[in-house]
């Protein structure tokens, strides 16, 4: 078990029930959440990987905070941790983890896949190994979905990831958020707040 905010409702981790996670790397600092003790525990070498969930960022945001990496699949592509909600309620959260390499993320999600076969499956992936032949077309986009320009660090680090893409063969091009950002940010409040009022019910977190 790892330290959780309450309901996973959190961009950090520091619940009543059992104080703040504190940071590996750095005790003053944040974990992020709501995967943070997940994050901690892999960034700390206590474990290889820990399970974590995403609905807004829970895994790309302790991931980046604590220095471990984090992938948030596709909705649908892996076994649910939890319970269905009921038919018509929104559900946002993907069930993947936390880890120290791509590679550990990458085996894992090929054991976690749903099974062929299923109804709602995607096609499986397999344990990809190596890159694809298929070329991809990537867009960056540096400013945050709050309109607010990224840090000199930040802003380096996803200039170096489009470089590297572009030297595997991939196109690359800078863009922009293709939508409303704030009526997005409205309606996404808006199905959070409706996940909240029926956590208890359908949307426990486990850990």
């Amino acid at each position: 078990m790892t330290n959780v905010p309450e309901f996973g409702s959190m961009d950090s981790t520091e619940p009543l029930a059992f104080g703040p996670t504190a940071n590996p790397w750095n005790l003053a600092y944040s974990t992020g959440g709501s995967s943070g003790g997940s994050a901690a525990a892999v960034a700390a070498g206590m474990v290889p990987f820990a399970h974590a969930n995403d609905a807004g960022g829970s895994i790309r945001i302790p991931a980046s905070m604590c220095g471990v990496f984090g992938l948030k699949p596709s909705r649908g592509r892996t076994v649910p941790a939890r319970r269905a909600p009921p038919p018509g309620f929104p559900d946002l959260d993907v069930d993947h983890c936390v880890s120290r390499s791509v590679r550990d993320s990458a085996a894992l999600l090929a054991v976690t896949e749903k099974p062929a076969g299923s109804a709602d499956a995607f096609a499986p992936l397999g344990f990809v190994q190596g890159p694809s032949k298929r070329r991809l077309r990537i867009a960056v986009v540096f400013d945050g979905i709050n309109g607010k320009p990224p840090h000199p660090d930040v802003r380096a680090a996803i200039e170096a990831s489009a470089k590297l893409c572009s030297g595997l063969g991939h196109s690359v091009e800078a863009s922009q958020w293709p939508a409303d950002n704030a009526a997005l940010m409205a309606s996404f409040i808006d199905v959070w707040m409706l996940q909240l009022d029926r956590q208890p019910v359908c949307c426990e977190e486990r850990r």
